[in-house]
């Protein structure tokens, strides 16, 4: 008898493993991935951000975020673009969100997607899961919640999870409509950075992230505090040290491409991982310029670290993005930093792709600035919108993409991007 009720619960168990991955994963996914993510899009996020960057809130002072239905939305497929979730949704009712989002998962007899759809409903001490549904198979909305305030629980033994959550007052759903009030401490930006890379960053790729810092301070050090020096003086031996370690050059290009980003963009790796200081910022004590202008290293080095860590698209992107501001508000329109972004965006990609061993070969041997990448000096720069306009514009148009066939055809002919 007792040999058949094992085999029994055995046969349940065997049907559960079987039942519910086919009521769980579809062949369709609910939300179709998003279309390209376009320059509008991140130019408008961006703004969002600036309007409510924390940093310039009057602490302890209840602020608030009002999204309509279409904005929210425009603000997941940002979280698509750089989580690479197939795609995600919401529709926001009085008193209700609905949130589908889709994953794709490893091929199976069973489907190739997992969609997951939850309720959300607004309530005085927070968010309520009132449903959950993962493919056809719904789970209780009870449960659901009940896991889920067990989990908040769990994680508010966390300071940082704790502060964050005390931040926020409360989110209310309206007809087309979600509103956030917040309460915010400036300590918790900073707070947030730390704990956000200890938590997206695995610990080998910190402590390798934060040898390419100490190698990078070491290259510098001998230099005198405020001079500028040619990005190749660094970035040759910076790769032939990574050659040398004789790793997943991969993961090696990505490190070093990361860490010589944040010490051009004046962010303290030491301090964003090891310290719990007030601040990450540290401003480079030695510049770096690359065919004598320190604003093209920066242009080739961070989008370089972008498309390394987020692909090239989104990169050329924020190149574009910005090349727009600076056209109607800035230094103008400049076709030679668009270059040198072009030419980060497909360095940092072919870094961490199947070429990454050439890649790393090729910088480590690196000894002039054409090594890195190609003399865009004599592109059009510096132009105000309306001489933009005049000359080359709509951006998109014909005129345009003239030139940016131009600047391919030369990445296209460069050992580093072609």
């Amino acid at each position: 008898m007792k040999r058949w009720m094992g085999w029994g619960a055995l046969s349940v168990v065997l049907a559960a493993l079987i039942l519910l991955p086919w009521l769980a994963l579809d062949d369709a996914p609910a939300v179709e991935p998003p279309a390209q993510f376009r320059r509008a899009d991140l130019a408008w996020i961006k703004s969002l951000f600036e309007k409510h960057d924390p940093r310039g809130q009057t602490p302890d002072v209840v602020q608030s975020i009002q999204l309509d239905e279409s904005e929210l939305n425009r603000l997941l497929n940002y979280a698509v673009e750089l989580r690479r979730v197939s795609g995600i949704a919401a529709e926001l009712t009085p008193g209700l969100a609905t949130l589908t989002a889709t994953l794709s998962v490893p091929a199976s007899p069973f489907g190739r997607y997992l969609n997951v759809t939850a309720e959300l409903a607004d309530a005085p001490d927070g968010i309520r899961i009132r449903g959950l549904q993962l493919g056809s198979l719904p789970l209780p909305g009870t449960l659901a919640d009940w896991a889920a305030r067990l989990a908040n629980r769990w994680l508010r033994r966390d300071n940082t999870y704790a502060a964050l959550v005390d931040a926020f007052i409360r989110i209310r759903f309206d007809e087309n409509q979600a509103t956030l009030d917040y309460r915010w401490n400036p300590e918790l930006l900073t707070r947030l950075e730390r704990k956000s890379v200890r938590l997206l960053i695995a610990p080998d790729d910190q402590a390798r992230m934060l040898a390419y810092a100490g190698q990078l301070d070491t290259l510098l050090k001998s230099r005198p505090h405020g001079s500028t020096v040619p990005l190749v003086s660094i970035m040759g031996p910076l790769f032939d040290y990574a050659q040398q370690s004789g790793n997943d050059a991969r993961e090696e290009n990505r490190a070093a491409l990361t860490a010589l980003a944040a010490y051009l963009g004046g962010i303290s790796l030491p301090r964003l991982l090891e310290d719990n200081g007030r601040s990450i910022r540290r401003a480079p004590r030695v510049l770096l310029s690359l065919h004598g202008r320190r604003d093209f290293a920066e242009h080739f080095v961070i989008s370089a670290a972008l498309a390394a860590n987020g692909g090239s698209r989104l990169a050329n992107a924020i190149g574009l993005m910005k090349e727009e501001e600076d056209a109607g508000k800035g230094s103008g329109f400049s076709f030679t930093d668009l270059a040198n972004d072009r030419a980060g965006a497909r360095l940092g990609e072919r870094a961490t792709g199947d070429d990454a061993a050439r890649m790393l070969q090729l910088l480590a041997r690196a000894r002039n600035d054409t090594d890195l990448l190609p003399d865009f000096r004599d592109l059009p720069e510096f132009m105000p919108r309306t001489e933009f306009d005049r000359r080359f514009g709509p951006v998109g148009g014909a005129r345009y993409q003239r030139m940016i066939e131009r600047i391919d055809a030369r990445l296209a002919a460069h050992p580093l991007t072609r």
